[in-house]
């Protein structure tokens, strides 16, 4: 099937899966804006996929269990699958999301108790041109509350007065976030100031069964660098197998 085809299916199918997102907290556990903590709230997940330089299409999908709030890594499962999906930019997660669900199979067969009450995604939520980014879809797909956390800024056209440089500027002026707001006046996400000294924000957007608020705040709670650390932690073993198979193919 030709790009042109596959785009306008995919589409009209995340139009359709759209509807079942959910922006508001569905959770097992709630916040407290007296104490700025978080009850109930034991166990936290991250996932990400890196693709070896020599093979675009061989992937590792690591998948990271912390507990919180210690963030103490609890388990990790690594996954290498080939991938035949073509990647066409806005559609990400129709590539990527078998993969993601082999690795959370794993999971529900080896330790079903480390089952994350959250899931954190390399990648978008609402924070894209038809508000289904990864997080979105993979949090329809599992039912589970998913965070859309990025490390760069999507453009698209209704977000296209928004510049990462301008943002940077209001961060080095002492902002913890920025709403990402568009032309349209849709709200798509917060640009939010890592902890320190940095001004690279990263870019938090609600996937599923989450509010956009409680997303920025479980974000924080889980960073100690600018990256959250269930992704940083699943972000650091896929690179690595990636690196290794990039360093052993002629």
């Amino acid at each position: 099937m030709a790009d042109t085809d596959l785009a306008h299916e995919w589409t009209q199918l995340q139009s359709q899966l759209l509807t079942q997102v959910i922006e508001h907290d569905d959770l097992s556990f709630s916040y407290d804006p007296h104490t700025n903590e978080f009850s109930g709230l034991h166990i936290v997940g991250g996932v990400d996929i890196s693709y070896p330089r020599t093979n675009p299409d061989h992937a590792i999908v690591a998948l990271s269990i912390l507990s919180f709030p210690s963030l103490t890594l609890l388990h990790q499962t690594t996954f290498q699958v080939s991938i035949d999906v073509p990647y066409i930019a806005g559609f990400l997660a129709f590539r990527e999301i078998h993969a993601y669900k082999q690795a959370f199979a794993s999971l529900q067969a080896e330790r079903p108790d480390l089952m994350p009450q959250i899931l954190l995604v390399d990648g978008n939520g609402t924070l894209h041109p038809r508000r289904f980014g990864s997080a979105c879809h993979l949090g329809i797909e599992l039912n589970m509350p998913t965070i859309g956390v990025a490390k760069s800024l999507l453009h698209f056209d209704d977000l296209s007065h928004v510049g990462a440089k301008d943002l940077k500027g209001v961060f080095r002026e002492g902002a913890r976030e920025v709403e990402l707001k568009g032309q349209s006046g849709s709200v798509y996400g917060r640009a939010v100031r890592p902890p320190g000294l940095a001004s690279n924000p990263v870019f938090v957007s609600t996937g599923h069964r989450v509010s956009l608020d409680t997303a920025v705040r479980v974000v924080r709670a889980c960073s100690k660098v600018r990256v959250p650390e269930p992704i940083r932690v699943a972000d650091q073993q896929s690179r690595k197998i990636a690196q290794t198979i990039e360093s052993i193919v002629p």
